[in-house]
């Protein structure tokens, strides 16, 4: 029987999911038409039963875009790294938006074997701030070089991502590039080049912290003050 066998009824999702009928909702994503599917993929992912995982994998096969990023954002709430291999395969789908939650979904799981795939997925305009803060969430410092240098690329986005993914890193090799951040003309970058800055701890962000929270705009003072704030309870 093919995987994507449809089927004449309709099921209720949303009293399937509330019931957790598993075993159904399965039967809906590998049988169902294409609307019945994906959103059998985001209910079971809401459910995070292990006895979804496989054939979740399957569907990732799927023509059909909607059940491809559902299936992939599930498989992530899930955590199986059963997953991870299909899901760096879907790093290079032909979808943007199917790219992207790939990338998400790897950083929920947090497997090493995502890391260069992710690291590779930086150059992919499309989908590269998400994959920065997913090298963030799996903490590997192989990633640490390439999110420095993302914090010179031009969009102020994709800086801001990579910074708050050095925080979550916290590698003290980014400090003196995300203290020089602190300068950066937009303030949303100077403004997590403070948080990564406070997240990583180091004492030597301290005095450039405290010139950058001679701002003239309060939002940006306060900011500053309690990344400044976090770096000195961590003395304690």
């Amino acid at each position: 029987m093919s995987i994507l066998k449809k089927n004449s009824s309709k099921p209720d999702i949303e009293k399937l999911e509330a019931e957790k009928k598993v075993q159904d909702l399965i039967r809906a994503l590998v049988e169902g038409d294409s609307n019945t599917s994906w959103k059998a993929a985001r209910a079971l992912g809401r459910i995070k039963d292990e006895k979804a995982v496989m054939p979740l994998i399957e569907v990732l096969n799927s023509e059909n875009n909607d059940l491809r990023w559902n299936a992939a954002i599930s498989l992530g709430k899930i955590g199986d790294k059963r997953a991870v291999h299909r899901l760096i395969i879907l790093l290079k789908d032909e979808q943007w938006y199917v790219r992207l939650h790939a990338a998400e979904a790897l950083g929920m799981i947090k497997d090493e074997r995502a890391v260069k795939p992710l690291i590779e997925a930086l150059k992919d305009e499309k989908i590269r701030n998400e994959a920065a803060l997913s090298l963030g969430k799996i903490k590997d410092k192989m990633a640490v070089q390439p999110l420095i240098n993302a914090i010179a690329e031009d969009d102020f986005a994709f800086r801001s991502a990579a910074e708050e993914a050095l925080g979550m890193i916290g590698d003290e090799e980014a400090v003196p590039y995300l203290i020089e951040a602190l300068k950066d003309e937009d303030i949303s970058v100077r403004r997590h080049a403070a948080g990564a800055l406070a997240k990583i701890g180091d004492e030597k962000a301290l005095g450039p912290l405290k010139e950058a929270s001679k701002d003239r705009r309060w939002y940006i003072r306060l900011q500053m003050e309690e990344a400044i704030e976090e770096i000195l309870s961590k003395k304690k």
